[in-house]
């Protein structure tokens, strides 16, 4: 099967990664971003690829999430010369590393010259603020009017496919509220951490427990970096989270919500013809993002 990776141009040049920061999503990822950009680093994160690159590289992670997963889905895995095509720009990886599990960190664990870091949390407390984040997209992406509306911005629609994919795989395809669903979590947690701690070399792996804190302490002196004089970042609560999705959301939903209007019914305009056939809540939802 084509991928889409490869129909796109070779980058003139490829930036060698020094630093994969191999924690899953939820465990500070993203005040690790935060971090590593602050340090120096040209990073990429989720919030990277969504908010900064767009579109072509939501392409990117979803084919790659979908070869890395379902193995009925014909696509070929991405290797290392994928990733380098994808991330060339970027030194420094932090949370993409943990959804391509063992082919990434052990693809960049045979370069001598890249550092790993690995936060750890309690395995418990990882799957209900996965559920608290993650779970509620995925709420979201299933749920009337989501589910109607992506179809209509290109961006929106890749943005809720790639968190389907992932909770499907985090969550074994259960959902919030199955009754097995933070057990599968837990599962997928704890063989992800293993296999981690078992691929990447142990003389280059530093280890971080969340529960302890995280400071530039933690992070600096495996580095080789001098600890700045700015306040460690953190941004990793579920007000931040969904400030940061509601100010992607929202004026993809504007405009599909536009476009869904102009293309069932132009002749009504598209808040005539949303008020007829969804009424107030479409409205609402509307005004409230204008």
């Amino acid at each position: 099967m084509s991928r889409y990776i490869d129909q796109c141009p070779a980058p003139a040049k490829v930036r060698p990664v020094k630093v994969v920061v191999a924690s899953p999503s939820r465990s500070g990822t993203l005040s690790m971003f935060i971090a590593m950009n602050m340090l120096g680093f040209k990073t990429y994160h989720f919030a990277e690829c969504v908010l900064e690159k767009g579109l072509p590289h939501l392409r990117f992670f979803r084919e790659a999430i979908t070869a890395q997963y379902n193995r009925l889905s014909g696509v070929k895995r991405y290797n290392k010369a994928d990733f380098e095509k994808w991330m060339a720009e970027y030194d420094c990886m932090v949370e993409i590393p943990s959804y391509m599990g063992k082919d990434l960190l052990g693809a960049y664990a045979d370069d001598p010259d890249v550092k790993f870091i690995l936060t750890e949390r309690q395995p418990e407390k990882w799957a209900r603020s996965v559920n608290n984040s993650a779970g509620g997209v995925v709420k979201m992406a299933e749920s009337f009017p989501m589910n109607i509306l992506k179809n209509f911005d290109p961006t929106l629609c890749e943005f809720m496919r790639i968190n389907i994919l992932i909770y499907d795989a985090l969550a074994r395809g259960t959902r919030p509220g199955d009754p097995d669903n933070e057990e599968e979590l837990c599962t997928y947690y704890n063989d992800y951490i293993k296999m981690a701690k078992e691929v990447i070399p142990a003389d280059r792996l530093h280890i971080i427990t969340l529960e302890n804190g995280v400071d530039w302490e933690d992070i600096c002196p495996f580095l080789g970096l001098p600890i700045p004089d700015e306040p460690y970042p953190m941004p990793n609560d579920p007000a931040n989270f969904k400030k940061m999705v509601d100010g992607f959301l929202k004026p993809r939903m504007r405009a599909a919500i536009i476009r869904l209007g102009a293309v069932a019914l132009p002749t009504l305009g598209v808040a005539g013809w949303v008020s007829f056939k969804y009424g107030p809540m479409l409205l609402a939802l509307l005004k409230g993002m204008m």
